[in-house]
Order: C-alpha cells, then structure tokens, then sequence
C-alpha cells in the first residue's frame, strides 16, 4: 500500500542546523528498508520547514516502528493513497 507523509516542523524543532536531529532523521529513512518500509520519493522545502515522502508498506505497524524515533521531531500526516491512472515515465 502506498502511502504520503506530510511532516512539517516549526524553528525550533528544525533539523537543519541541528546535527543530532540532522542524524536522528537521516537514520530513520535509511532504516526504513530494515522495517518493511520501501521509500519511493522524498521532497523538502525549506522555507516552510516541510518535508514530504512517498513510501510503500504493507502494513501501518511497519511504518510506526519506523518512524518511532523521530515523532517528537514535527507533526507527522500519513495518509494512504492508490494510484488511480498510470504516469508516464
């Protein structure tokens, strides 16, 4: 299943400048194979301190585990999704 993640931050909570947050995040997305998460795409912009992902699980356990050790880092949306026509590619 497919899935997109919103996370957005404010200032004080950004990674950016922040080493141990910096490495915390960066850990967390290369684990997520370790922890049955598949991730597809990632995007940020800075400016409005929010990051996006386009992941793949099986299950919403997975994901969890996954991103347990980053949540106190931002507000996390995770939303299911289908893909309803083909892109081109």
């Amino acid at each position: 299943m497919l899935f997109i993640i919103r996370q957005t931050h404010d200032y004080a909570t950004c990674h950016a400048h922040n080493e141990e947050k910096l490495q915390k995040t960066q850990s967390a997305v290369q684990g997520l194979a370790d922890k049955g998460v598949k991730l597809h795409a990632m995007y940020n912009n800075r400016l409005e301190h929010t990051a996006y992902m386009v992941i793949e699980s099986d299950t919403m356990e997975a994901i969890d585990e996954a991103f347990d050790g980053v949540l106190e880092l931002g507000h996390w949306e995770i939303t299911p999704v289908v893909q309803r026509f083909p892109t081109q590619n």
